[in-house]
């Protein structure tokens, strides 16, 4: 395990609830000091709808992702690269672990173009450029990325932050790439946890409707991440303490690992 390269999805409970938030903290701490490396991509849903109600702004979304036009870009960006991005480092370092907080914007890390113009400004990423990622780990830090890429006339695009983890665990051929939910991992049609999935298997639960809204962002950006060179990826609950350091260092069954 030394060595190792961990990319890491953060939110939804494992980010909100504090007691959770702390044992994230400490593990990553902990797990950092055995020289591996992590990097870590939040997300912020909840405080953009919030920061979104106050402003009298409407949420939307579809197929898992959030409708963004400028006013929501505006809100989004404030939110996840400054409330979100500071409080999420904050929480680290009260912790131990040594986190720098950026977002795809700097150094040109994330960048991306309009897929969907139904979607307003949501991006896709086309190309990574992990060069700062790079230095921060070689200085001994924890990047903590908020998901906001260039467009390609430098205007701020929202990216899903499961989207652009996995981007980076492609770009950085990353040993683990790490979803963390707020559900077990993929459930069947009856509830029950899937433990391993394949890309045809996946395909195939999309078209029964089993695989639907945000579930599907975090099952396809784990197929990307992999497609780019990162070697397993894994939807974990973020809902049971230290799952990250029991699945890295006891290689406990948990989560869903998908697999190509």
């Amino acid at each position: 395990m030394n060595n190792a390269t961990v990319v890491i999805k953060y939110g939804g409970h494992a980010m909100d609830k504090p007691e959770l938030c702390t044992a994230f903290a400490t593990d990553l701490a902990q797990l950092s000091a055995q020289d591996m490396g992590f990097v870590v991509v939040h997300g912020g849903g909840p405080q953009i709808s919030a920061l979104l109600a106050r402003l009298n702004i409407e949420s939307r979304f579809e197929n898992g992702l959030r409708v963004t036009d400028q006013a929501t870009m505006e809100a989004v960006e404030m939110v996840l690269c400054g409330q979100v991005n500071k409080a999420v480092v904050a929480s680290f370092a009260a912790q131990g672990a040594r986190a720098a907080g950026i977002s795809g914007r700097d150094g040109n890390l994330l960048r991306a173009v309009v897929k969907n113009p139904a979607l307003g400004l949501v991006g896709e990423v086309e190309a990574v450029d992990p060069a700062l990622i790079s230095c921060l780990l070689e200085g001994g830090f924890v990047p903590v990325v908020a998901p906001v890429a260039n467009g390609p006339d430098g205007q701020a695009l929202n990216i899903n932050a499961d989207t652009a983890a996995g981007a980076l665990a492609g770009a950085l051929a990353a040993d683990y790439f790490v979803l963390i939910s707020d559900v077990p991992g993929v459930l069947d049609a009856e509830g029950r946890l899937i433990t391993a999935l394949t890309r045809a298997e996946i395909e195939k639960l999309r078209a029964e409707g089993v695989i639907t809204g945000g579930m599907i962002p975090k099952v396809e950006s784990c197929l990307h991440a992999l497609d780019a060179g990162c070697q397993r990826a894994l939807i974990l609950d973020g809902r049971s303490p230290s799952s990250l350091r029991r699945y890295l260092l006891d290689d406990a069954p948990l989560g869903t690992v998908v697999m190509n």
